[in-house]
């Protein structure tokens, strides 16, 4: 039997939760005999209703996912999946993903109880769990180095786009039109996003009448950049879904990611599928993931970040949609194959 680890339904939707959400909707599809089973406290109701989620025990959080999963699973003998960077610390039998290790390399971006949680964890989850995975090369080449993992215990399974920004366009309404010119970046208001330095670059920027959109939300377990006092040229959007932010990234002039660390980079991909030139951080996994198809940039440098989105605009490269080359459809699959490996070999804890 296959357990789902599936507490990411209580929490609000980042990048993270996308993958999980998505991932779980094709295995739901497999023949895999899977539960999902999460703590009672779900805010994301309508995954869960499609994944015939069960909800067990009273507790919530990491006490839920430690003590309550933990023993549900023992008594279940099932191979556990956890897909959001956490999950029990003392099951063996279990697949865990690790999504990145920004936790560990940049400690001062993340909250103090944040990072003790996730540097005590993280360390044992790659030691005991029998398979590791994660959404880069980038991010399976830190994880051996950092924590000492054999890259043959480690799979990268990509991110993809979501099949709402696949689906074909409804005719447009005359309200719902923008008139005014925009660069986008989508992200939370966390340190690695680097948007202070987005922001100071898109000011030195001559053209006075075009807009900077940001698109993101707050976390409690971030520090995050205050971005008060910015000026009439800048626009932040909070709790867009991904309907409108489907518009938002077609009406754009340009797409920009100034991140200074990355496990992927799903709104990279996003934007490609909506056919607008991307503009990113010459950081290694952006370069993993677009290749040949984006502007680079070095994130530290001001003045070379508007350099190179007034060429972008002015002078785009040629789009190639590298959003085509990830699928949830195949990334499920990898895991199946990986799933099924394992249940032949599966050890008595």
């Amino acid at each position: 039997m296959i357990i789902i680890n599936s507490r990411f339904l209580t929490q609000k939707t980042t990048g993270v939760q996308r993958f999980a959400i998505e991932i779980c909707k094709e295995l739901k599809k497999s023949n895999l005999d899977i539960e999902f089973v999460s703590p009672k406290n779900i805010v994301d109701k309508n995954t869960a209703n499609y994944l015939g989620v069960k909800k067990i025990g009273f507790l919530t959080g990491h006490l839920w996912e430690q003590i309550t999963l933990q023993i549900y699973v023992y008594r279940k003998n099932a191979l556990l999946i956890s897909l959001c960077n956490t999950a029990p610390v003392f099951l063996k039998n279990q697949i865990v993903t690790i999504h990145d290790l920004s936790f560990r390399l940049f400690p001062e971006w993340n909250s103090k109880i944040f990072s003790f949680v996730y540097n005590k964890m993280i360390p044992v989850l790659a030691k005991k769990s029998r398979h590791i995975l994660t959404v880069s090369n980038t991010s399976k080449n830190e994880l051996t180095d950092e924590l000492n993992v054999s890259k043959d215990k480690i799979t990268v399974v990509y991110n993809a786009v979501s099949s709402v920004f696949l689906e074909n366009e409804l005719p447009e309404k005359e309200e719902e039109r923008i008139s005014e010119d925009y660069i986008l970046t989508v992200s939370s208001f966390h340190p690695r996003k680097n948007l202070k330095r987005l922001i100071d670059a898109f000011l030195k920027i001559s053209d006075q009448e075009l807009k900077l959109y940001i698109v993101g939300n707050f976390d409690k377990n971030f520090a995050y950049e205050e971005l008060k006092g910015h000026g009439s040229r800048i626009k932040i959007l909070t709790n867009i879904n991904d309907h409108v932010l489907k518009d938002y990234y077609k009406k754009a002039k340009l797409f920009v990611y100034p991140s200074l660390y990355e496990g992927f980079g799903i709104p990279i991909i996003e934007a490609m599928s909506c056919g607008i030139p991307v503009c990113v951080s010459n950081i290694n996994v952006f370069r993993e993931v677009c290749d040949c198809s984006a502007t680079y940039f070095d994130p530290y440098n001001i003045e070379d970040i508007r350099e190179k989105i007034v060429l972008s605009i002015n002078k785009p490269k040629q789009l190639i949609d590298q959003s085509k080359n990830y699928s949830w459809s195949n990334s499920a699959s990898l895991i199946e194959s990986i799933i099924i490996e394992l249940e032949k070999t599966k050890k008595i804890k």
